[in-house]
C-alpha cells in the first residue's frame, strides 16, 4: 500500500470517527441552554382557536374563533431589567403575530348565531432572565377587527393590553437529561385592560391581580420532528403554559403545552398548547436565522472537531501530496548522474539504485 493510499485510508477512518461522535451526541439526551444574540429570528405557522375572551360576558353565549397566521420571534439583545432595588441581566425578545380569524359569535342578547370573519394582530415585548427561558417582565397588546353578520353586517373591534412582572424564587436548570424535570415557583403581578365592541355595545374591563403559580418542565424523549422548516432532532417537553405568541394576553396562562425544543435551532420547532386538556393552539417552525452565528448548543468536543478536523485533513492532504511529489523527483533523477550532453550516450544504469 502506497503512502497516499494509507493517507486516504486514514482520512476515511477519521471521517467515520467524526460521524460516530456526532451520531452518538444526541444519545446523551441533554437540552443545552442557547446563547441568544441580537438578530436571532424564528418564524412560525400558527393555528389556534378561542372560546373565551376578556371583557366578554360568557353568560351572553359561547363563541368560537379560529385563527390562522404567522408568529415572528426576534431577539433584540441583552438588557438589564429593574427588579425591586436592583437590576437583573435579561434578554429582550419581541414577538408579533398576524393573520385571519373566522368563526361563530352569539347574536344580540344571546339569541341566534352570527358569522364572523376578520383579522388579528398581537405583539409583545418579553424580558427573559438570562439563565433559562422564563419571562420576568412582559408587555403585550392584541387587536381584532372583524365583520359580524347577523341579519346585517356590523363591526367587531377588540383591544387588549397586558403588563406583567414575575419574580422567580430560584432559577431552574435548563440543561436537562431525558427523564429529568425542573420546577420554579413564580409570583406575578398582572394588569389587564380590554375593550370589546360589537352590535353597538362596548364592554370594557380593567383588572389587576397578583398570582402565585408553579412552572414545571419534564423532558420526555428525543424525537425527530417534521415541520415546514424541515426535520429536526428535538426534545419533547411537557411544561406549564406560561405564554403563547398569537394568543390574546390573559388567555394563555393556566394550561400546559407539549413543546419540541431543538438544540440546533436554539428554540422550539413545534408547540401545542392545551386549555383544560383541549388543544387550543399550535405553532410550527417555518424558518429561522441567527444574528451572530448559530446558538451555542454544541459541546466543547464537538466544537473542537468542527474547527480542528477540517484543518487537520487539509494539512494531511498537503503533506501526502508533498511526499508523493518528492518521491517522484527522487525516483526520476539519480543524484550521481551528470547532465547529459550531445555526443554522450544517455541512459544506462549508472547511479541507479
Amino acid at each position: 500500500m502506497t503512502r497516499l493510499s494509507r493517507g486516504v485510508s486514514s482520512i476515511v477512518v477519521l471521517f467515520v470517527l467524526i460521524a460516530a461522535v456526532f451520531a452518538s451526541a444526541p444519545s446523551r439526551g441533554a437540552l443545552h441552554k442557547p446563547t441568544y444574540a441580537a438578530g436571532d429570528h424564528w418564524v412560525y405557522v400558527l393555528d389556534a382557536s378561542l372560546s373565551t375572551f376578556p371583557g366578554f360576558n360568557a353568560s351572553q353565549g359561547t363563541f368560537q374563533f379560529g385563527l390562522i397566521g404567522f408568529v415572528y420571534v426576534n431577539v433584540i439583545g441583552a438588557v438589564n431589567v429593574l427588579a425591586g432595588n436592583g437590576s437583573i441581566p435579561a434578554i429582550r425578545v419581541d414577538s408579533r403575530a398576524t393573520g385571519y380569524l373566522n368563526g361563530t359569535f352569539p347574536g344580540p342578547g344571546g339569541v341566534g348565531t352570527a358569522q364572523l370573519t376578520g383579522s388579528f394582530e398581537t405583539s409583545s415585548t418579553e424580558y427573559w432572565e438570562d439563565q433559562s427561558y422564563l419571562s420576568i417582565q412582559s408587555h403585550g397588546t392584541s387587536s381584532y377587527d372583524a365583520d359580524v353578520t347577523y341579519i346585517f353586517t356590523t363591526k367587531l373591534v377588540a383591544d387588549l393590553r397586558v403588563n406583567a412582572t414575575t419574580s422567580v424564587s430560584a432559577i431552574p436548570p435548563f440543561d436537562l437529561e431525558v427523564g429529568q424535570s425542573a420546577t420554579a415557583n413564580l409570583t406575578s403581578h398582572v394588569e389587564l385592560n380590554s375593550t370589546f365592541s360589537v352590535f353597538g355595545r362596548t364592554m370594557s374591563s380593567q383588572n389587576e391581580t397578583n398570582l402565585s403559580s408553579t412552572w414545571h418542565r419534564d423532558v420526555l424523549s428525543l424525537e425527530n420532528v417534521t415541520v415546514e422548516a424541515g426535520t429536526f432532532s428535538a426534545y419533547k417537553l411537557n411544561q406549564t403554559l406560561a405564554g403563547f405568541p398569537g394568543i390574546p394576553a390573559g388567555l394563555s396562562g393556566g394550561g400546559n403545552e407539549t413543546a419540541y425544543f431543538s438544540n440546533d435551532v436554539g428554540f422550539y420547532v413545534k408547540r401545542v398548547a392545551y386549555e383544560n386538556g383541549t388543544p387550543a393552539a399550535e405553532m410550527r417552525l417555518r424558518s429561522y436565522s441567527y444574528g451572530a452565528g448559530p446558538p451555542s448548543g454544541l459541546s466543547a468536543v464537538q466544537l473542537l472537531l468542527i474547527i480542528a478536523v477540517p484543518a487537520a485533513i487539509i494539512l494531511l492532504l498537503a503533506f501526502l501530496l508533498w511526499r508523493r511529489r518528492k518521491a517522484r523527483i527522487q525516483g526520476g533523477t539519480s543524484p550521481g548522474t551528470p547532465p547529459a550532453t550531445e555526443g554522450h550516450e544517455r541512459g544506462g544504469n549508472q547511479g541507479a539504485r
